[in-house]
C-alpha cells in the first residue's frame, strides 16, 4: 500500500509541475541564468528586414548566445561610444571599437566564466529613416536608421545578492544590405553596419528598484580583456 501511495504522489508532483508551467508561475524547464548557450529550441528570425534583426538581437541578449548576436553584425561594423565616456578620464574607453572587439566582449558577456546571472533586453522603436545613398537606383548604398528606446538590464551576483545595472539611453541602429550572403530562399538579408550609443537625455538620479544607471558602451567595456 505504501509503495502505492508514493507512485500516486510522485505522479501528482509531476502534474503539479506541469500545471505551474503552463499557468506561467515557473517553468522548471527554463534555461538557467537567461539562456547562457541553452537557447536550442529558441527562433530566431532569417535577416530579411531590420525589425528582424533587431528581434534577433534581443533574443541573443536574453538567452546569451555570441553566434546569433555576432551574425546580425556586418564584417566592417562599428561601435560608437557614447562621447561622456570616451571623455571621462575614470573610465578610459576609446571613441569606437570593431566586430573584432564586439566578438571579444560577448564571448566573454555570455559565456560559461561569465559572471552574468540573467540579462533583460527591450528595444522600442522611435525613429525609421532612410538614405538612398549617392545613387538611387543602387540599393548597395542604402543606408537605413532606426533609433531605439532602450531597456537593457544586466543581473550579476555581489555579495551574496543581485546588482542590475541599467542602461536607458536610446541606440541607434544603422542598417546596409548584406553584400555577401542571401536568406535560405533567396531573400535580401540586412545587417547593422554601426549602432551608437546616444547621449542620454534624461536620467532618474536614483533607478527605480535600486539598479545601477549604466550606459550601453561602458557595460560592454566591462567585459573587454577579460
Amino acid at each position: 500500500m505504501r509503495s502505492v501511495l508514493a507512485r500516486r504522489g510522485a505522479v501528482c508532483a509531476l502534474l503539479g509541475l506541469f500545471v505551474l508551467a503552463l499557468g506561467g508561475c515557473w517553468n522548471p524547464f527554463a534555461p538557467p541564468g537567461g539562456g547562457g548557450g541553452h537557447d536550442t529550441d529558441v527562433q530566431y528570425k532569417v535577416r530579411s528586414s531590420p525589425e528582424n534583426i533587431l528581434y534577433n538581437i534581443q533574443t541573443a541578449y536574453v538567452y546569451m548566445n555570441a553566434d546569433e548576436y555576432l551574425d546580425c553584425l556586418a564584417e566592417d561594423f562599428i561601435f560608437i561610444l557614447n562621447p561622456a565616456d570616451v571623455n571621462d578620464p575614470e573610465h578610459n574607453l576609446p571613441p569606437s571599437w570593431d566586430k573584432a572587439e564586439e566578438e571579444n566582449i560577448h564571448r566573454n558577456m555570455f559565456g560559461d566564466e561569465s559572471d552574468v546571472e540573467s540579462i533583460s533586453l527591450t528595444l522600442t522603436n522611435v525613429t525609421i529613416s532612410h538614405d538612398p545613398g549617392e545613387d538611387p537606383y543602387d540599393p548597395s548604398d542604402d543606408r537605413w536608421e532606426y533609433q531605439e528606446q532602450t531597456d537593457l538590464r544586466v543581473n550579476v551576483p555581489e555579495e551574496g545578492d543581485i546588482k542590475t545595472y541599467l542602461a536607458t539611453a536610446d541606440q541607434l541602429f544603422i542598417f546596409q544590405i548584406d553584400p555577401y550572403e542571401t536568406g535560405p530562399d533567396g531573400e535580401t538579408l540586412y545587417e547593422i553596419v554601426e549602432w551608437q550609443d546616444l547621449p542620454e537625455q534624461k536620467r532618474p538620479a536614483e533607478p527605480a528598484g535600486g539598479e545601477e544607471a549604466i550606459t550601453f558602451g561602458r557595460l560592454k567595456a566591462m567585459y573587454r580583456g577579460r
